[in-house]
């Protein structure tokens, strides 16, 4: 095979192989395994630094003051990447561009649930399920913020236990926003809210997927899921009251609601944690259905809820009743709560949020006329609606019907993600199926369960690329829950299916860019073995720090979902170097793997994959910064809390 690069054989088989093999069959047949050596021409230190230089452009180019879009950014770090891998690291640039390729082919995977969430939300709106669902939360929580807080974090655990790929953020964002809610701060809420279950992520894949090629046993995937279920508890504990709930509702409501909120908390993250001793894949699922179902009892019944009076408010949050006199030339003085005085016009008015213990906030122009329109909509679709039935006139059934949406998409997910049930295999055979042969660009497979691959991109042995069409969240349960909802509810459709198809279409242009820039460069840092940047890092800065790794344990985990969008994929790419710096330092290797777990699910609240969806979703146009530096802080301490807690309860030296 022709190469610049040198290779190693990993498996055994004839370490000449890899250079006199004259064809993939060939490497196939001696089952090895081609990897990159390191041709670097600096130390270890450098090697660091190059690799991570990518990474610190785009941590910095995302969080200055006027960031640059991600459309920009992550292209450009994964070019970064690549040039410093051709040019100092010496990788095979065949493998080089192979990883690209395999990185655009990758994003499909996001671009596909994001499509499938927009277009299932849309045709919720259109048929006025949507309106009908946020008029029954409002019945039931009585409009109280801490009460439809509480019960949307029990339901992203149970979407993120059912599905993963970020799909609770995808799913509840629009729905906080929808409820009049700032979308800045409902995909902020919402990307906090998830990082407390994706250890366990979609049926456990983040454990036995994601650790599965480091070897081990059955009993240590399920101490990894304990010991890591531990660390989300304590978390969940200290920072829902005290930073999730607060980006959307004032510390006196939190404290005067705190006896509900714990109750609320303990009924979704008590059974996970339980659970979790005994299965590492329905730990999310389970505890977040159960807290589903408790919660809303809780809130029918004024458990712990203190009686709140919705005052003049704009977006959700609790504001002062604005008085105002008129000014010698006719516009309007508002006397705010801290004593000043402020002159606006009527339209100034839209959009002002003031909070009992915050300064008072005027949002943009353009997003207040973006939510006026929102609000206006919502009342046309409510008038449409109708008043609410009695059970005698066919509440039940409408409610039935009106939810359809939701819960025949949790239904579906959860049908084909059980084992047990049979559907999963169904779904994702690989076998049989048809090949055609695109010469040097790969050779595409489609199987009969419709699982679509390309093997050895650009003719390199074991590049490949996986899309299981009908058990990624896209056909299944999002294009088929919207069709068959607007089968039920035609009479109600207002917009037609081609202008729900267009709004879908015209928010993916800009995360589709960002999405195959990110996966690009997540597939440049992994791919190859020993020479991969990701094992460079990792290896090289476990043997610097010895026991002073366990400090940054945690927050490697979280960097891994932050580049990659993933807690599987970050297990995939630090997990064997994790393993390796237990074994170097002589502690725990599951304590060591439960850490990285742990911060693998607290990244998902910086994940730029995550954000960029949440955003496209709800419609919010904004740099990928101002939503990093809400959520960032929360990371942060979710990391310090879960390293502290295994040094607690964990760790022996």
């Amino acid at each position: 095979m022709n190469s610049t690069a040198s290779y190693i054989c990993k498996t055994g088989a004839d370490p000449s192989c890899p250079m006199t093999c004259a064809s993939l069959e060939e490497c196939d047949a001696c089952d090895c395994v081609l990897e990159d050596t390191n041709n670097s021409p600096g130390g270890n230190a450098l090697d660091v630094i190059l690799c991570l230089l990518p990474i610190v452009f785009l941590l910095g180019a995302t969080m200055k003051k006027n960031p640059l879009p991600t459309t920009i950014s992550l292209p450009f770090a994964a070019f970064m990447l690549f040039m410093i891998r051709a040019m100092y690291l010496g990788s095979d640039p065949w493998l080089l561009c192979a990883s690209v390729l395999s990185g655009f082919h990758e994003a499909l995977t996001p671009l596909a649930i994001v499509s499938g969430a927009v277009f299932l939300f849309e045709t919720m709106e259109a048929t006025l399920c949507l309106p009908y669902m946020l008029r029954e939360l409002k019945a039931l929580s009585q409009g109280h913020p801490i009460a439809e807080l509480m019960l949307l974090f029990a339901f992203a655990y149970m979407v993120e236990g059912a599905a993963g790929f970020g799909t609770p953020a995808a799913l509840g964002a629009p729905m906080l926003a929808s409820l009049g809610y700032d979308k800045l701060d409902a995909v902020v809420c919402l990307l906090m809210m998830n990082t407390f279950a994706t250890v366990w992520g979609a049926v456990g894949t983040p454990i036995w997927f994601g650790f599965g090629p480091l070897g081990l046993t059955e009993d240590e995937f399920q101490e990894i899921s304990y010991k890591a279920g531990v660390a989300l508890f304590v978390c969940a504990a200290i920072l829902i009251p005290a930073m999730v709930l607060r980006v959307i509702v004032p510390y006196k409501i939190i404290g005067q609601n705190i006896v509900f909120v714990y109750f609320a908390l303990f009924t979704t993250t008590l059974p996970s944690l339980g659970l979790s001793f005994l299965t590492y894949e329905f730990s999310s699922l389970a505890g977040g259905m159960i807290g589903c179902l408790l919660t809303a009892i809780l809130i029918n019944y004024r458990v712990g809820l203190q009686d709140y009076e919705t005052p003049v408010t704009e977006n959700g949050k609790d504001s002062v009743e604005l008085q105002s006199t008129k000014d010698e030339e006719g516009g309007l003085v508002v006397n705010m709560d801290d004593g000043k005085q402020e002159a606006l016009s009527e339209e100034e008015l839209v959009g002002v949020i003031t909070a009992k213990d915050d300064v008072s906030a005027t949002q943009s122009a353009d997003t207040a006329t973006d939510e006026g329109e929102d609000v206006d909509k919502h009342i046309a679709a409510e008038a449409l609606l109708g008043p609410r039935l009695t059970v005698q006139e066919g509440y039940l059934w409408e409610t039935i019907k009106r939810t359809f949406p939701l819960w025949c998409s949790v239904l579906l997910l959860v049908l084909t993600r059980v084992e047990q049930i049979g559907l999963k295999d169904l779904l994702t055979r690989t076998e049989p199926n048809f090949s055609i042969d695109f010469g040097s660009y790969g050779t595409f497979r489609m199987s009969a369960s419709l699982v679509i691959m390309m093997e050895n991109l650009l003719d390199y042995p074991q590049v490949n690329w996986k899309f299981a069409l009908l058990y990624i969240p896209f056909i299944l349960p999002f294009l088929f829950a919207s069709f068959f909802t607007m089968a039920i509810h035609r009479r109600d459709l207002q917009i037609s299916p081609k202008t729900i198809v267009g709004t879908t279409l015209g928010r993916l242009t800009k995360p589709a860019i960002a999405l195959m820039g990110a996966l690009a460069l997540v597939k440049l840092l992994v791919n190859r073995g020993e020479a991969s940047p990701a094992n460079i890092i990792g290896t090289v800065l476990s043997d610097a720090f010895q026991e002073g790794w366990i400090a940054i344990a945690c927050f490697v985990g979280a960097l891994g979902s932050f580049f990659s969008g993933s807690t599987t994929v970050s297990n995939l790419t630090f997990g064997g170097i994790q393993m390796i710096a237990s074994e170097n330092i002589g502690t725990s290797t599951t304590t060591m793997l439960a850490l990285q777990a742990a911060g693998g699910s607290a990244g998902n609240g910086i994940c730029l994959n995550n954000i960029i969806a949440a955003c496209a979703v709800v419609g919010l146009n904004i740099g990928e910064g101002k939503v990093i530096a809400k959520t960032g802080p929360m990371v942060m301490s979710f990391c310090i809390i879960s390293t502290l807690t295994m040094l607690i309860c964990f760790f022996r030296f």
